[in-house]
């Protein structure tokens, strides 16, 4: 079986001293996510309950376009997860490339017996960052991706004016669910997991100071994947002077970099600052910050604006493919 990197037609960049290539495949269009309108996640639902709909897809981007690493949520997390990873054994078996992935997973935690709260996180997070600013607060409620979540800007405003932040002692109790952890990094037992990416919940961990709970998943995803770990953020701004100042051994980041700043807080300014001055190589996500930038654009931003060292975008259809692959390649040098 020829590996990932026999097949990839894209130029690499070390990551910990991993070889990656700048630009992977993202799988939650695969997922049903759109970032555009629920209307338009049911469409993808759909296209992708059919496995062959997505191995077709997979084996183009392999064997056409030498896109050979994917990024990938826990086979546990739905059915639809479960068919992308139907595919992705089916693909790599038909082709005989062991196909490398960027394991991503969410982390459990939980307070008091109760699993975190998204909203009450979200206010949390408004909490520690808008501290009276107009503009933050807009942009928490502007926000073109966030405003995908059905009925966002409402239920955020329901929920800062009936629910308070995470206090201090509730984020003192604050624990890590180990065992479903483990059971999220069991489930990519089987494939190359190239790095291992806990998700923008280290966000919480890092602007409520609780970064001993991100120390802990960090080691325990290395030592259980056997690989080194990147995490998620989506206010690269605020957490990745935290994270850099931490001495977690974290190996780089993967934040939302696209020209209009979509899901980057507290602002695109602040984010863009924190990745300049950060020494982490940076996995660009969200590039065309759900379909509102041409690829061309996109990428040219994100390789000679930014300087990522790799792109992972999600591509829904063969046109798809066809067009971000190329646009891509024009822009990677």
């Amino acid at each position: 079986m020829k590996s990932y990197l026999d097949v990839t037609a894209l130029p690499t960049v070390q990551v910990a001293g991993v070889p990656l290539p700048r630009l992977i495949l993202g799988n939650l269009p695969f997922l049903g996510e759109s970032y555009q309108s629920p209307e338009k996640n049911k469409v993808y639902a759909e296209r992708f309950l059919r496995v062959e709909n997505t191995v077709k897809i997979l084996k183009r981007a392999v064997m056409d376009f030498g896109l050979s690493v994917v990024g990938v949520m826990p086979p546990t997390m739905g059915e639809l997860s479960r068919l992308f990873f139907e595919a992705l054994l089916k693909v790599s078996t038909e082709t005989q490339v062991e196909i490398g992935l960027i394991s991503c997973l969410m982390i459990p935690l939980s307070i008091r017996g109760e699993r975190v709260d998204d909203y009450r996180r979200w206010v949390t997070y408004h909490s520690i960052e808008a501290q009276g600013k107009v503009e933050v607060t807009e942009k928490y409620l502007s926000d073109p991706i966030l405003l995908c979540r059905e009925g966002w800007r409402q239920r955020f405003l329901e929920t800062l004016a009936e629910m308070k932040p995470y206090s201090r002692e509730e984020i003192v109790d604050m624990t890590l669910e180990r065992s479903r952890l483990e059971k999220m990094l069991d489930a990519f037992s089987g494939f190359r997991s190239l790095l291992v990416e806990p998700g923008s919940e280290t966000d919480f961990l890092a602007l409520t100071g609780r970064t001993d709970i991100l120390e802990e998943v960090v080691k325990t995803s290395a030592e259980k994947l056997g690989c080194p770990v990147v995490v998620g953020t989506h206010h690269a701004g605020s957490t990745i002077p935290i994270l850099d100042a931490s001495g977690i051994p974290i190996s780089g980041y993967v934040t939302p970099v696209n020209s209009i700043g979509a899901l980057m807080f507290p602002s695109q300014k602040q984010a863009l600052e924190a990745l300049s001055n950060t020494r982490k190589p940076l996995i660009a996500i969200k590039p065309m910050a759900g379909g509102r930038i041409a690829p061309e654009n996109a990428f040219e931003y994100v390789f000679k604006k930014v300087g990522a060292a790799s792109c992972m975008v999600g591509m829904a259809s063969e046109a798809e493919l066809q067009q971000d692959v190329q646009a891509a390649r024009r822009h990677i040098t």
